[in-house]
Order: structure tokens, then C-alpha cells, then sequence
């Protein structure tokens, strides 16, 4: 019997003797491993940035948003605040206004909100400070609609004029904020679009008398803790589902016709997003099973065509006293550096792809390093599975015969 050393040295001395099929053989497990590795590296680098952002960005809050119109007061506003789990409260009022500055006008969002959510939702200040209860006629404004919307930058103690629509009055009211803060973050933020850079902010108060309105369209909660997220959204959905006369028989089936709201916290938000980022995997996970298929299948027939060609050498290596032991070796083993070293550029291929890829949306490159070692097992598998059956074949020769083939 020879050694293994020796198999691996006549291994490779063939795989040189025809580097360009070697080459090609290897291509399939190239492609098949860089898309492998590629796909686990974005998936996991996507995955720590939804982490790192759900931690930064408010990981435990709820939103409640009215379906109907007239559906939240004060009232409502109280319960959620006095729902057990719930550390903090606040709502909102929205509407389109009219935003002048410098002899120029564009529509905009227009919130408003009390000094409160900015902890429970951690909103991004770029600049200055967010209102408090105590102002009347100041205001946050996105980062974009400071720097890039108008002609002329709007800056701290700049004022701006702000037009919205009275219901009760039926007319349009007018009143001048000066600008306390600046929203935004010179980092993209990929979970929520940097929409703040486009928000107007002013005075809950403040909005309820230009508008005349005195409801909220939307209920924000913050939790104690992330751990009870889920079971404090259920708590506040029975609660205000309750005091809205929902009967407890709708609220457990989750009549959504009978219930005049939907719930919906960070965890369920990220839940969604990375759903979504596993199924765009799988799918490229079965694009990247596929070419190391096709790679297995390569590397079969060209290991049964070299074991046809060399016949004679098989026959010359058997009655020199080469066992079939020691020549099913010898090609399992050139099987196994086709495909390792396949694994191996491929892996490399796709790490490159993937950083290509998280540099381009601007993430933080996270390489799982059990992918990297599941990619070079498995190309090491694929040759040793795609390569028995020639190497098989060949051991089985009778060396008289192999010595008679043409």
C-alpha cells in the first residue's frame, strides 16, 4: 500500500499535466460556494445592522394608529399610558401644511407631538434641541428640508411660517415657529428611510388650535423592556379595544372590522424585514445549490473521461503492485483538490462579493466563519461523493485488460 503523501504528489503532478480542465472542472464549485458564501455574509451582515438598529432606534415601543377618524382622545391616551409594562406615553396629529421661508413655499408633513416622544421613538437630533411642553411657537424640522429644500438654509433660530387648515373654522391659520432643533442623522438609516429628514414638528397644543382638532390619529407606548414587548401590545390592544365597546370575542378572534386600530412594535417591524431578508437567502441559497450541482456533476464526468484515458496507465500502475485500494485513492484524492481548491477560490470570490455588496449599502461587513468552513466541507464532500464512482470504475480494473485497451 502506498502512502498518502504519494497519492496527493501523483494527484496533483495529473491535475497539472491538464491545468485547463482542471480549471474548468472547478468552475461549477467556484460559482456554486462564492454564491454560498456570499449569501450567508449579506444575510448575517444585514441581520446585525437590524439589530444594531433596533437598539438605537427605539427597540421598544408600540404604535397604535386609528383605522376611523374620532377614535383617540385624552382618554384613550390615558389607558395606554396606565397599561401595566408601559414606562411612557404620547400621540400624535398629523396633517399637509405650508411651509414659508424666505419668500419660498412647499407642502410638508406637519406633526404634532409633545416632548415625550422623542425617548420613546429615540428620535435622531442633529441639531439643537426638540421641543418641549413649555413652547408654544417653536419647531424640529427634518435635516433635508433645512439644508436642501429651500434656496437659503434654515438654521437655529431661523423662523418659518406654517399654514395649515382649520376644520372648525374652514379657513387656513397661519403662525410663525422659530426652529429649536434640526432632525436627522448623516447616517442612511435603512429600517426607516431617514423619513424624519422630511418632518416639520411643532407643539401638540399648538396643532390642535390651528387645526381644531382635538382627537389623535396615533398612540405611541414605550415598554419597560424589549422581553415584554409583545405581551404589552396585547395588554393595550384589550384594554383600548374595551373602552372602544369591541367585544372580548372580537378582540380574541382579531376582528380587525370591529377593532377601529392596528398595533404594531419594533420587534414585529424587524420580524417582517427579516422574513423577507430570509427568503431572498433561500432563494439565492438554492441558486448557489444549484451551480455546486452542476459543479458535482462536472467534476463526475471528467473524472470518468481522465479514468478512460488513462487506462493504460491505470493497467502499467496495477502490475507494477499498485493495489485497487491505492488507485481508488489516488482519484478520490485528485477529486478532493479539484473541488477544495475550487471551495477555496470560491470562498474568497464571494467574500469580495459581499463586501462589494455591504460597502455599497453602507452596512458593517459580518462573516459568519461557520459559512466559510460549511463552504470548504462541502466543496470537500462534493469531491469526494462526485469522484467515487469513477475512482470506483477504476479500481476495479483488471490491469491485463486496461494493459490491451487502445
Amino acid at each position: 500500500m502506498i502512502s498518502l503523501a504519494h497519492c496527493v504528489n501523483m494527484a496533483i503532478q495529473s491535475l497539472r499535466s491538464s491545468k485547463m480542465r482542471s480549471g474548468l472542472t472547478a468552475l461549477g464549485i467556484i460559482i456554486g460556494i462564492a454564491a454560498v458564501i456570499a449569501t450567508f455574509t449579506l444575510g448575517s451582515s444585514f441581520s446585525a445592522y437590524f439589530t444594531d438598529e433596533l437598539d438605537t432606534t427605539g427597540s421598544n415601543y408600540i404604535i397604535i394608529a386609528a383605522t376611523k377618524e374620532n377614535i383617540f382622545y385624552d382618554q384613550q391616551l390615558a389607558i395606554v399610558e396606565n397599561t401595566p409594562g408601559v414606562t411612557g406615553a404620547s400621540g400624535e396629529l398629523s396633517g399637509t401644511g405650508v411651509i414659508a421661508f424666505a419668500g419660498e413655499q412647499k407642502n410638508k408633513t406637519v406633526l404634532g407631538w409633545d416632548e415625550n416622544i422623542e425617548e420613546i421613538v429615540s428620535l435622531p437630533i442633529y441639531e439643537g434641541n426638540f421641543i418641549s411642553n413649555n413652547d408654544m411657537y417653536s419647531a424640529a424640522i427634518g435635516k433635508k428640508i433645512a439644508q436642501e429644500d429651500f434656496r437659503n438654509e434654515i438654521g437655529l433660530r431661523s423662523t418659518i411660517d406654517v399654514t395649515l387648515y382649520n376644520s372648525e373654522t374652514k379657513e387656513y391659520v397661519t403662525e410663525t415657529f422659530k426652529v429649536k432643533g434640526i432632525l436627522g442623522s448623516d447616517e442612511t438609516n435603512l429600517m426607516t428611510g431617514n423619513q424624519e429628514d422630511e418632518w416639520i414638528v411643532i407643539p401638540i397644543e399648538t396643532m390642535r388650535k390651528m387645526t381644531g382638532k382635538d382627537d389623535y390619529q396615533t398612540l405611541y407606548a414605550m415598554t419597560d423592556s424589549r422581553e415584554t414587548l409583545n405581551e404589552t401590545d396585547d395588554e393595550i390592544t384589550l384594554r383600548l379595544a374595551r373602552n372602544l365597546g369591541v367585544s372580548d370575542r372580537d378582540i380574541y378572534d382579531n376582528n380587525t372590522d370591529k377593532i377601529p386600530f392596528l398595533t404594531t412594535n419594533q420587534a414585529e417591524i424587524v420580524d417582517e424585514v427579516s422574513s423577507l431578508t430570509d427568503t431572498l437567502q433561500w432563494f439565492l441559497l438554492g441558486i448557489g445549490g444549484i451551480s455546486l450541482l452542476v459543479g458535482a456533476v462536472g467534476i463526475m464526468n471528467i473524472m470518468l473521461v481522465t479514468v478512460t484515458e488513462r487506462t493504460k496507465e491505470i493497467g502499467t500502475l496495477k502490475a507494477l503492485g499498485y493495489s485497487s485500494r491505492d488507485v481508488l485513492m489516488m482519484f478520490v484524492i485528485e477529486s478532493i483538490i479539484i473541488s477544495a481548491i475550487g471551495g477555496f477560490i470560491g470562498t474568497i470570490i464571494g467574500l469580495l462579493v459581499a463586501y462589494v455588496g455591504v460597502s455599497y449599502l453602507d452596512l458593517t461587513m459580518a462573516v459568519p466563519y461557520s459559512s466559510v468552513l460549511f463552504g470548504v466541507g462541502l466543496s470537500i464532500i462534493i469531491g469526494v461523493l462526485a469522484g467515487a464512482q469513477p475512482s470506483y470504475k477504476a479500481a476495479k480494473m483488471n490491469p491485463v485488460d486496461a494493459l490491451r485497451s487502445d
